[in-house]
């Protein structure tokens, strides 16, 4: 007579990165919610698992501690926002230039990017020790990006002076409609008040189309 052995399940390895980077990502969203909703102060890791229906544990494996989770929060909108126009090879100029400010200031224009914006500036009195890292992960990589498109349209400029010129034109970009924003007495803006805002701050720091 044949026995037949009776078959064990198969063992689960890891899941797929891309599976991995979708828990990720589902969970910085929960985070984020709680985060807005709640307040730094008030959001516990213990509830952002709960939330997630995720354990504990799986939150220190996989970001860290309540700080580490507000950073990888503030560090995935920049992620979002970068990833709407990829830094290209090679940029063009002016146009390039354009379309990252419109995409950039319509992002943190939102009511989430507002709202963390909110957070972070609150936090970073009570909590010293990440502000330099929230800063980091979040204004200081959208300069960056916009030092990376000026060259082409500044050809003229030292290094330093596109240094300089990338602050300014964050700030400028930023300006009245995102204090606005910040005490809420301000809608969103529209696509085309974004625009324009765009066009008139890019005026003042690059030459005159011929």
């Amino acid at each position: 007579m044949t026995t037949t052995r009776a078959r064990r399940p198969a063992r689960r390895g890891r899941p797929p990165e891309a599976e991995r980077a979708a828990r990720r990502d589902a969970l910085l969203a929960t985070a984020q919610r709680l985060f807005l909703r709640l307040g730094f102060g008030r959001t516990t890791i213990d509830a952002v698992a709960a939330e997630a229906h995720v354990a504990k544990r799986t939150i220190y494996d996989t970001v860290g501690d309540k700080a580490d989770l507000f950073v990888a929060v503030v560090r995935r909108l920049s992620d979002q926002v970068l990833a709407e126009l990829p830094a290209p090879d090679s940029p063009t100029g002016r146009d390039d230039l354009r379309d990252f400010s419109r995409i950039l200031l319509a992002a943190l224009l939102t009511d989430e990017a507002v709202g963390m914006k909110r957070l972070m500036i609150a936090e970073a009195g009570h909590f010293p020790e990440i502000a330099e890292r929230l800063y980091d992960n979040g204004p200081r990589r959208y300069i960056e990006m916009l030092r990376a498109l000026l060259p082409p349209c500044l050809p003229d400029a030292t290094p330093a002076e596109l240094d300089s010129t990338a602050e300014d034109l964050f700030a400028g970009l930023l300006g009245e409609p995102h204090r606005r924003r910040l005490f809420g007495v301000a809608p969103a803006p529209t696509p085309e008040q974004t625009a324009v805002q765009v066009d008139r701050v890019l005026a003042r720091f690059l030459p005159a189309e011929p």
